[in-house]
């Protein structure tokens, strides 16, 4: 830029005349500054790889999981209640289950199915029967938007060997059984999530791994202790009557804390099949166990399923508040899986997410 002062004067020009500009000639090179200018992130500094991944996935993945109006962690559950055909209690393990499955459908709006285990001399025949009933009920829809609720009403024990075996009586000698240790494993390496109920005694193993998602437990107890303390079926009833009561409220039911209130549950009922005792000094208590290889995730949590379309429609949201996260990683290995997962635990409360793409940009 070019600047006059008015007191100056051309040495080579007349004093009393008029003092005119220099004009530079027009052939002289005019030199300027060039303004700063920073990289254009949607172009040179994109990372075309992860960008095409995280577009393609996990948009994708975000959409399904905004898609229905009232969003938790599953798009579905189902369920199946086993119990034996040959139960010492036949008439009453029947009337629990079926008020356990009327919970489901009627609270929650799960799809559930009720399955008896067919007895065998030689036992194998049922441990097929299971196998089966249990592949075929896993493979429908094994995936991480899914929860899998596994259900058992009878007895089990230890056997000669220290493995705890599914059993259709108390009487040993005379029980038809399945071993645990093989149905145990099949779901460990399930995809969905698992939450597994037993009305029976749970005994842990010594070893138990789940590679993807949550494989969580709740059992009556850990040994024949609440056979003779509860009455039989009473926890199943216990955990109607809790699931029964926990839709009213706005939060999801987790696992840990139905656990919890069932704990809480338990001294209720034996005071009531004691009712000569004044006070209750011991009683047993429900077992409960979370697995997973990811120590992240949380416990599963259970709420009702919205019986509206799974389609909402697509309002505009340019007008509510928004809020933009910028996250750096560590490299360019994009893990979708594990982002799903962190995505699937987004509060409520969001309408809509946008992936815009990964750059090389630095924070400031």
């Amino acid at each position: 830029m070019f600047t006059h002062n008015p007191q100056e004067t051309d040495i080579n020009s007349d004093t009393s005349a008029p003092h005119q500009p220099a004009q530079p000639p027009l052939s002289e090179t005019r030199i300027r500054t060039a303004l700063p200018s920073g990289p254009r992130l949607e172009n040179s500094l994109s990372l075309p790889g992860i960008k095409s991944l995280i577009k393609n996935d996990m948009q994708t993945n975000i959409g399904c999981m905004l898609s229905t109006p009232n969003r938790d962690r599953y798009t579905s559950v189902q369920a199946l209640l086993l119990f034996w055909q040959d139960d010492d209690e036949t008439s009453e393990i029947q009337s629990a289950v079926r008020e356990l499955a009327d919970v489901f459908d009627e609270y929650y709006h799960y799809s559930f199915q009720i399955q008896a285990i067919p007895s065998s001399e030689n036992n194998n025949s049922s441990w097929i029967w299971l196998s089966q009933q249990l592949n075929d009920f896993i493979k429908d829809g094994d995936q991480r938007d899914v929860l899998k609720i596994i259900y058992y009403a009878g007895h089990t024990y230890l056997d000669g060997n220290r493995q705890m075996v599914l059993a259709c009586s108390r009487d040993h000698e005379r029980s038809s059984t399945i071993q645990w240790g093989g149905i145990q494993q099949f779901l460990e390496e399930v995809c969905a999530d698992t939450l597994i109920i037993m009305d029976s005694a749970y005994y842990p193993s010594a070893r138990i791994v789940r590679p993807q998602g949550v494989l969580e437990l709740i059992a009556a107890s850990v040994s024949d202790e609440h056979f003779y303390s509860l009455d039989r079926y009473a926890f199943t009833r216990a955990l109607a009557k809790q699931l029964r009561t926990r839709p009213t409220r706005q939060s999801s039911l987790s696992a840990a804390e139905l656990h919890s209130n069932l704990f809480a549950y338990y001294p209720r009922i034996v005071q009531e099949r004691n009712p000569e005792k004044e006070a209750i000094t011991s009683y047993p208590g429900p077992l409960h166990m979370m697995m997973s290889g990811n120590s992240t995730l949380p416990s599963i949590f259970l709420s009702p399923l919205s019986q509206s379309s799974p389609m909402r429609n697509r309002l505009s949201f340019e007008n509510n508040p928004q809020l933009h996260l910028s996250i750096r990683l560590i490299d360019g290995n994009v893990d979708v899986d594990s982002w799903n997962e962190w995505l699937r635990l987004m509060p409520k409360g969001v309408e809509n997410v946008k992936v815009e793409g990964s750059f090389l940009a630095t924070f400031r």
